[in-house]
């Protein structure tokens, strides 16, 4: 038996001190002492609870109190002082909703950054290991195809649980995931490290928008997945850079840049267990297979396959062609290899900040025509090995790349109810990553038998047939919100 103290933070409704002391007693438990005062936020106070308990037991009891629907928050208190002033002084600054919102924005950040760190660096594993171009597209596709499964069970989780619940252990797997990248010797090493990376981007892509537009003092879904998509694009992007750079220029080359993202990843994972939040967990949890309202189901197909045609050409950018840059135009330096994939991240970040305004349609169709000209661009550079075309081929699809992504993700967070926005955007993180994994994993097996240039050739051919499709229905979509807000107006008048 050991003595505990326990902080619980309550609403200020009638019975609720009641609720909790009647929880004890039921429960066989007599409370030592219990106090009681104003918490920081209006409406809100703080018990104090001091009781003698057994360890196993303990656990039981904290999951009771956080069912009560008065209790907003449980925390066993530390018998040191000083860490009870740390852990408070965390949880004040943790729990106002600004900070809150970058906090979410940064772990998925830095998520993203980590799964991206090992672009550059296939090309060294190719070599090393001598793997084949299908076990290169393999080792970068099989995170997306293990988020998939995630994301579906993340995002019904955290419309169940609350969206904490799913963000800790994500910023902890992309730890996790970085630590065992930094212990590989073998192929199979690494493929259990990309499984990691796999498991925390599906929580976290299936949770962030939703955490971030409940955050948010206005609830500004634009916003939210405007800074939820800027967040992706970033991290991507910085993750080739430091690991292009350290590998070719730095001690531990395969390893440095794992131990940097594990360092500044640690103090996401600790804001996130101070974080506070609105949603309240439920007393049963169930699971469902995903769905979508037929009222939204047209849009959000199309916003989805939207995703999946940018990410697919995106995948081709962030795997065979880095890790093929020798064969492609002549240089092996993972610098260059590093600067392709940042680059066209990157541009794909400026492209959303400069067109974030248009609206999500004429953002798309944009999109698309500079997507088209990157592919042709890429069929050049195929031609030519002209090192100068793949850097124009870089800038083409980073710049239509950005607007295809935000557009398409901006119309789906818009059009989610609110009750279901977790699952919506969860399913269309599903049919992105599979935009991220299936042509890509097609195209490596592809090119054993038809050789890597002819496969990225009919490769570049398919998406932009896709593209063109995509395109019309983009358009009838323009036109159709164009007349119901003009009958709305009408209407209104």
């Amino acid at each position: 038996m050991q003595t505990h103290q326990i902080s619980v933070i309550v609403k200020n409704q009638p019975g609720t001190l009641t609720q909790v002391s009647s929880l004890f007693s039921q429960s066989g438990l007599n409370i030592d002492s219990l106090t009681v005062g104003k918490y920081k936020e209006r409406h809100t106070s703080r018990m104090r609870i001091s009781l003698t308990i057994e360890d196993n037991n303990l656990e039981k009891v904290l999951k009771q109190l956080e069912s009560l629907i008065d209790v907003i928050q449980v925390n066993v208190m530390d018998q040191n002082p000083l860490l009870n002033v740390i852990g408070n002084r965390l949880h004040r600054i943790f729990s106002n909703r600004t900070i809150a919102f970058w906090l979410v924005a940064y772990s998925l950040f830095i998520t993203l950054l980590g799964t991206n760190i090992p672009s550059p660096l296939l090309a060294v594993y190719r070599t090393t290991w001598h793997l084949s171009p299908s076990m290169v597209t393999l080792l970068f596709a099989i995170y997306a195809i293990v988020v998939i499964p995630t994301i579906i069970i993340s995002g019904q989780l955290s419309d169940q649980l609350g969206r904490r619940k799913l963000l800790i252990p994500g910023v902890f797997f992309t730890i996790i995931g970085s630590l065992f990248f930094v212990l590989s010797n073998n192929i199979e090493m690494l493929l259990i490290s990309r499984v990691f990376q796999g498991l925390s981007v599906g929580m976290l892509n299936g949770v962030a928008v939703a955490a971030l537009t409940e955050l948010d003092v206005k609830q500004n879904r634009i916003k939210a997945a405007f800074i939820g998509a800027m967040a992706v694009t970033v991290g991507n992007a910085l993750g080739p850079i430091l690991s292009g750079f350290l590998g070719e220029y730095a001690p531990l080359p395969t390893k440095l840049s794992y131990l940097i993202h594990i360092l500044l990843a640690v103090p996401g994972f600790i804001g996130l267990l101070y974080m506070s939040e609105k949603v309240r967990p439920r007393k049963t949890i169930q699971l469902h297979k995903p769905s979508v309202p037929n009222t939204i189901r047209g849009r959000f197909y199309l916003s989805g396959m939207t995703s999946f045609v940018a990410w697919s050409i995106m995948s081709l950018m962030l795997s065979v062609i880095p890790s093929y840059t020798n064969q492609l135009v002549g240089s092996s330096n993972l610098v260059i290899s590093g600067s392709i994939v940042a680059l066209v991240l990157i541009i794909s970040t400026v492209s959303q900040i400069i067109l974030k305004k248009l609206p999500v349609q004429n953002l798309v169709l944009i999109g698309y025509l500079l997507l088209i000209l990157g592919l042709g661009a890429l069929v050049l550079t195929l031609v030519t090995q002209s090192l100068f075309l793949l850097f124009l081929t870089t800038i083409l699809i980073g710049f239509g790349h950005g607007p295809t992504f935000a557009g398409s993700l901006a119309l789906t967070n818009n059009i989610s109810p609110d009750k279901q926005r977790g699952d919506i955007i969860a399913s269309f993180y599903v049919l992105t990553y599979l935009g991220v994994s299936i042509p890509v994993l097609g195209l490596g097996f592809i090119a054993h038998w038809i050789g890597l240039i002819n496969a990225i050739e009919y490769y570049s051919v398919l998406m932009t047939g896709m593209i063109i499709v995509s395109m019309v229905y983009w358009m009838i979509d323009r036109k159709a919100e164009k007349k119901a807000g003009f009958i709305k107006t009408r209407t209104a008048k």
